[in-house]
C-alpha cells in the first residue's frame, strides 16, 4: 500500500488523489478523440470535464456518507467526513456527472446519448484508473477471505489485519476489459444509445457482482446493497433503451 506518494510538511499528495485526476486526464483524451472521430463540438468538451468532475466529485462523496455516517456522526465532525482521504463512491459519482452533463448536454441541444455513446469507453477507464487508487490506499476491500490471493489493508481506509477480498483488483481487471471491448465496438454502425447502453449494463452487472463480496452498506431490501440497487437501474435503464433501438430499427 502507498497512501502518500508525497509529504512536505503538512502537505500530503496522496495516491488516490493522484489517480483520480489521472483517471479524469485520461478519460478527457479518450473523449476528444471520439468528439473528433464523431464530429462533435469540440468546445463542449471542455464544458462536460467540468461537469464530469464537479458532479462526480460530489455525487461520489454523497453517496459514501449516505452509506458510511450517520447524520449525528456528520454533524459532529462535518469537515472531517468532507476532506478524508478516499471517501468517494463510484456510483455515486457516476450519477452526479450523469446528471450535470445531461444538463449541460440540454442547454447545448446535445442529445445525452449521443454525448453517453462518444464518453463511455472513457468512462470505463476512468474507473479502472481510479480502482488502481483505491488499491493503493487501501479503500473499498471486501469480505474476510481464506483464497491465497487474499491480502489485508493494516493502512486501509478502515485499517484491517484480516485477510480479505481485494475487490479493486476484481474491478480493475473487469471495467479493464470492459473499456477494451468497447473501444473496440466503437466504430460499429449503430443507433445513437447503443454503445453507452452496453456500458450501463456490463458496468451495473459487474459491481452487482463484485458487490456480493465487498464490505458494503445494505439496502432496505435484504441481501442487496445500496450499490446494487443502483446498479440494477443502470441495467434496467440500458436495457430500455435498447429495447426502444430495436424497436426503432424494426419500425
Amino acid at each position: 500500500m502507498y497512501p502518500e506518494l508525497l509529504r512536505i510538511g503538512n502537505f500530503t499528495i496522496s495516491s488516490y488523489g493522484v489517480m483520480v485526476a489521472l483517471a479524469f486526464l485520461v478519460a478527457y483524451w479518450l473523449s476528444s478523440l471520439e468528439f473528433k472521430r464523431r464530429r462533435l463540438d469540440e468546445r463542449l468538451l471542455g464544458n462536460f470535464l467540468i461537469a464530469a468532475m464537479v458532479g462526480g466529485i460530489v455525487g461520489a462523496k454523497i453517496v459514501y456518507l449516505l452509506e458510511n455516517v450517520t447524520f449525528s456522526e456528520f454533524m459532529k465532525e462535518p469537515l472531517k467526513y468532507i476532506l478524508a482521504r478516499g471517501g468517494l463512491t463510484y456510483l455515486g459519482g457516476l450519477l452526479g456527472a450523469a446528471l450535470l452533463m445531461w444538463f449541460i448536454a440540454y442547454r447545448s441541444k446535445m442529445s445525452f446519448w449521443t454525448l453517453g455513446d462518444a464518453v463511455a469507453p472513457g468512462l470505463a477507464i476512468a474507473y479502472t484508473i481510479a480502482r488502481v487508487g483505491c488499491f493503493l490506499v487501501g479503500d473499498d476491500y471486501g469480505v474476510a477471505s481464506n483464497l491465497p490471493w487474499a491480502m489485508a489493508f493494516p493502512k486501509g481506509l478502515p485499517p484491517t489485519d484480516d485477510r480479505v477480498h481485494p475487490t479493486q483488483i476484481y474491478e480493475i481487471i473487469l471495467m479493464g476489459a470492459l473499456f477494451i471491448y468497447l473501444w473496440r465496438i466503437r466504430k460499429k454502425e449503430a443507433p445513437t444509445g447503443w454503445l453507452f447502453s452496453i456500458f450501463l449494463i456490463l458496468a451495473g452487472l459487474e459491481r452487482f457482482i463484485v458487490e456480493f463480496v465487498r464490505a458494503t452498506t445494505p439496502s432496505p431490501i435484504p441481501h442487496l446493497s445500496l450499490a446494487q440497487l443502483m446498479s440494477i437501474v443502470m441495467v434496467i435503464i440500458g436495457i430500455i433503451k435498447l429495447i426502444q433501438i430495436h424497436r426503432l430499427k424494426v419500425n
